[in-house]
C-alpha cells in the first residue's frame, strides 16, 4: 500500500498539489489576466470619475456666466452715485446703483454701435442728469421720474430713440433720519 501511494497516482497527485502552490502555465496566465483586469477597471473608473468632474465643472462655469450676462438687449452702462446738496434737505443723502438700459429690438443693432461709440459721452450726460436731480427723485420707490429723464437723456445723446426701459439695480440709499436712541437689553434675573 505504501508503493501505491507513492507510484503513479501518488506523483500525480503531488505534481497537482505542487502546480496549485507555484500555479502551472494554466494558472499563472489566468492570475495576469485578472490583474490586468483590476487594473484597466480601476483606469476606466479614474477616467470616468475625471468626465463627470470636468463636465460637473465646466456646467457650473457656464450657468453662472449665464446668470451674469446681461439678457440680449440690455446693456450695461456702469455704476452711478448720486449725492444731495447739503442745502437741499429731503430724506436720501446718497444714492448708489448700476445702469442698464434695454434696446428696442428693431433698433438694437445700430444702438449697440452708437452706445459703444459714444460710451463716455452717456455716461457723462448721466452724471450731469444726477448733479441736477434731486432727493425726492429717489423717495418714489418704483423711480419712474427718475428712470423717464434717464430714457430721454440717453436717447438725446445717442440721436434716435433706441430705448425702450432703464433698469436700475443694486440700489443704496442712504436716508436721513432721527438720530436713533442707543439699544440697550436687559437680561431678566431671578433673585
Amino acid at each position: 500500500m505504501g508503493i501505491e501511494k507513492n507510484g503513479p497516482k501518488g506523483a500525480e497527485s503531488a505534481g497537482a498539489a505542487e502546480s496549485a502552490d507555484t500555479g502551472s502555465p494554466g494558472r499563472k496566465g489566468s492570475s495576469l489576466w485578472r490583474g490586468f483586469l483590476q487594473h484597466w477597471l480601476l483606469f476606466l473608473v479614474l477616467v470616468a470619475t475625471i468626465a463627470i468632474q470636468t463636465t460637473a465643472f465646466v456646467y457650473h462655469r457656464a450657468s453662472d456666466r449665464a446668470q451674469q450676462a446681461p439678457a440680449p438687449g440690455e446693456i450695461d452702462l456702469g455704476t452711478f452715485r448720486f449725492e444731495t446738496e447739503p442745502a437741499e434737505g429731503g430724506q436720501t443723502l446718497q444714492a448708489d446703483f448700476s445702469l442698464h438700459v434695454a434696446l428696442q429690438e428693431a433698433a438694437e443693432r445700430v444702438a449697440r454701435q452708437k452706445l459703444s461709440a459714444r460710451k463716455f459721452r452717456v455716461q457723462q450726460d448721466i452724471e450731469e442728469l444726477l448733479r441736477k436731480a434731486h432727493a425726492g427723485d429717489f423717495d418714489d420707490p418704483t423711480l419712474q421720474e427718475l428712470k423717464r429723464q434717464l430714457l430721454e437723456q440717453i436717447d438725446q445723446t445717442l440721436g434716435l430713440r433706441a430705448i425702450s426701459e432703464v433698469i436700475i439695480t443694486g440700489l443704496k440709499l442712504e436716508r436721513e433720519g432721527p438720530p436713533r436712541a442707543p439699544v440697550t437689553s436687559t437680561a431678566d434675573t431671578a433673585d
